[in-house]
């Protein structure tokens, strides 16, 4: 009954057809019984159609075992190709390998007409996971990503949640441990897996790249972790300010209506020019300018304390473009820890003639960087270039404006 249920259908047929012979259809046979022999597992659909491309058009090397047994492999396949076309046991313990008698790196691609003898041992620890870069067949990637799954679940696990852990904080630099927890559960189960730990498995032995999950993290933490909670509003005293950048008091700012009303910007949200702006009537101060989505006037404006003091601002464009003003901006680079990094953000500064007035660094995880940078801008539209240029320096991952 197995046999009919595995050939029966192929073989009828094949009867009715004639059209091929009995080797041609039992390596097609093989070929998809070896398809299928893959186990229940989550495989990338990009991955597994590159792979599909590879083993069906292709060009074939025929390599000899030491036996005289021919082993067909895709031209380009390597020594580790060739042990998984034996058999899985033999790839898992590989130590060495051999061509034409002589020892060979295990990636050498063997050539039409050579004899392969793989050397093994019982002492192997099993593959590296250095070899799903290196081979050509999915064959062999699906069966090192098979022992990895099945011998290295802890170890999996630990890489598997470094990686998501890691991308996470890039999305949301202020999550919990307990919420990265539950985000990847959440996006395990969207997945069909029965938890967190089996997502960072399947992460870690690579049956899922990460790059397919990142909507979906990107989604549970916008659901999960809610705004930062906005500072108390400050007293004007208290409240850091700086003067105005334009000449004149009046700073470009245009207060209630009335021009020539002495400013100054609050250094909390550092607003700019095209940016919607509020002022608050200070003890002794003037006038305070702020970001109308500054934590400090959300604050402010709920109660009935402070409400009184905000006022109506807005830019004097026609004054700023006369005067030819800058003012202070102030950015957070996400990038990783590349000993160029740091090189490229200055000089991409430097090519768009900002004048930086102030940088440091700081770790942010095992392999990220935090680098602030404070810079003189224009407006808004002079910020939002300056972050396009730095988004596209290597190793910078992302950029946001102000500082935590």
């Amino acid at each position: 009954m197995h046999h009919v249920a595995e050939y029966g259908i192929a073989a009828h047929w094949k009867y009715k057809t004639g059209a091929q012979s009995k080797e041609d259809m039992d390596n097609k046979l093989a070929w998809i019984s070896k398809l299928i022999d893959t186990e229940n597992e989550a495989i990338d659909p990009d991955d597994f159609m590159h792979s599909l491309k590879i083993d069906i058009f292709h060009d074939e090397t025929f390599v000899f075992t030491p036996k005289g047994d021919v082993i067909a492999l895709p031209q380009g396949s390597t020594l580790i190709d060739f042990a998984y076309a034996i058999h899985s046991e033999v790839g898992n313990k590989m130590v060495g390998a051999k061509i034409n008698g002589m020892i060979a790196p295990i990636d050498k691609c063997p050539q039409n007409g050579e004899i392969v003898e793989v050397l093994t041992s019982a002492a192997s620890k099993g593959p590296s996971r250095d070899w799903l870069k290196i081979v050509r067949t999915g064959e062999a990637r699906n069966k090192i990503r098979q022992w990895f799954k099945r011998e290295k679940r802890s170890e999996n696990i630990q890489i598997g949640r470094s990686e998501l852990d890691r991308e996470i904080l890039r999305i949301s630099r202020n999550a919990t441990e307990a919420q990265r927890t539950e985000i990847i559960g959440n996006v395990a189960g969207r997945m069909g897996m029965h938890s967190g730990e089996d997502l960072c498995n399947t992460i870690g032995y690579g049956g899922v790249p990460i790059s397919k999950v990142l909507p979906k993290l990107r989604e549970e933490a916008e659901k999960l972790i809610t705004p930062e909670e906005p500072e108390p509003i400050l007293e004007a005293e208290q409240v850091k300010t700086v003067p105005s950048p334009v000449s004149g008091k009046s700073g470009g700012i245009i207060v209630d209506g009335e021009r020539g009303c002495a400013v100054k910007f609050a250094k909390c949200c550092n607003p700019l020019p095209g940016d919607a702006i509020i002022g608050f009537i200070t003890k002794g101060y003037g006038v305070s300018i702020h970001k109308r989505d500054c934590p400090n006037v959300v604050t402010g404006m709920q109660g009935d304390e402070f409400f009184h003091r905000w006022i109506r601002a807005e830019w004097d464009m026609e004054e700023i473009h006369q005067d030819h003003g800058v003012f202070e901006a102030m950015i957070q680079v996400f990038a990783d820890n590349d000993i160029s990094v740091i090189a490229g953000v200055t000089a991409a500064l430097a090519e768009m003639r900002v004048s930086i007035l102030q940088i440091n660094t700081r770790k942010h995880g095992e392999d990220d960087i935090i680098i602030n940078v404070k810079f003189t801008c224009k407006d808004t539209a002079h910020f939002h270039s300056v972050m396009s240029k730095l988004k596209a320096v290597p190793h910078v991952n992302s950029v946001v404006r102000g500082f935590n």
